[in-house]
């Protein structure tokens, strides 16, 4: 063979093992690009699953959830233990009745850990929302004074059927660690009887205004405990007083702030004359 074949041939079989090298390198950079690009495929599918998958997030603040429904129980037993406060007053012992009422056992009254003070509680909460039912669509003609008047008689005569015991209900409200309690019924109430009457002030009248209001009756509950008048006439003619005379509301708003101490007096005074001690 002649060298130049040889060379020839050499350079074939070289440039034949490159070349086939060279391919099968191509083939498998192919190969694993393919690979890779399968796999970003892939990551990015279970990506865009994993995405899909999660909560939308939130551009705004989401409403707030709902409060859990309140055990109707002991509100139940709330209700049915009225009935017995003239017989028991403000009481655990009322509170056991109004639970055998409903067919439960005596000691539900344990689900009531302040005893009388969370019947007291339910009572002026309830009789707030009486009275609003009440005077709502029954004010259309009246004037202001009139109106605030109305409310304060539709409220004075839900305490009617309780009158008697309702000196122990004072004397629980003036309590240390149920005075709160008493306060916010009571700014509730006379919030709702302006509210009511139609009042849009919104500067320092609208306190003052609250104010005079809760001492007129807050005062005028306290008359009526001690009145004995028929059908309680001495404690109206004490409200349209005390709502007529103007001269009085200069002197109440500065009483403003003793209220608990003169309702904590009164109630002592009250509970005294009528030798209770024990509630």
């Amino acid at each position: 063979m002649s060298r130049s074949i040889f060379k020839r041939n050499t350079r074939c079989i070289y440039q034949r093992r490159i070349m086939q090298s060279m391919t099968w390198r191509n083939v498998l950079n192919k190969q694993q690009h393919n690979q890779n690009f399968a796999s970003a495929a892939n990551l990015k599918g279970e990506c865009s699953k994993f995405v899909d998958e999660q909560p939308p997030i939130q551009t705004s603040t989401p409403p707030p959830t709902p409060p859990t429904p309140p055990n109707p129980v002991p509100s139940d037993i709330l209700g049915a233990s009225l009935p017995f406060v003239n017989q028991y007053g403000w009481t655990i012992d009322t509170l056991a009745q109004g639970a055998k009422a409903l067919g439960y056992p005596y000691v539900s009254h344990g689900l009531f850990p302040r005893g009388g003070a969370e019947l007291i509680d339910y009572f002026l909460d309830d009789c707030r929302r009486k009275m609003t039912h009440e005077i709502f669509d029954k004010m259309d003609g009246l004037k202001v004074h009139q109106k605030i008047r109305f409310a304060c008689v539709t409220r004075l005569n839900l305490t009617k059927p309780y009158i008697k015991r309702w000196p122990e209900a004072l004397a629980i409200m003036a309590q240390p660690n149920n005075v709160l309690m008493s306060v916010e019924h009571l700014a509730r109430l006379v919030d709702d009887m302006w509210y009511l009457a139609g009042d849009k002030s919104v500067d320092m009248n609208w306190y003052s205004k609250r104010g005079i209001l809760a001492a007129i009756y807050s005062s005028t509950e306290l008359y009526m405990v001690q009145d004995t008048s028929p059908e309680f006439i001495g404690t109206f003619q004490f409200l349209d007083r005390r709502l007529k005379d103007s001269a009085t509301f200069g002197r109440i708003v500065g009483d403003v702030n003793n209220y608990v101490d003169v309702a904590i007096r009164s109630a002592i005074g009250i509970l005294s004359s009528k030798g209770i001690g024990k509630f």
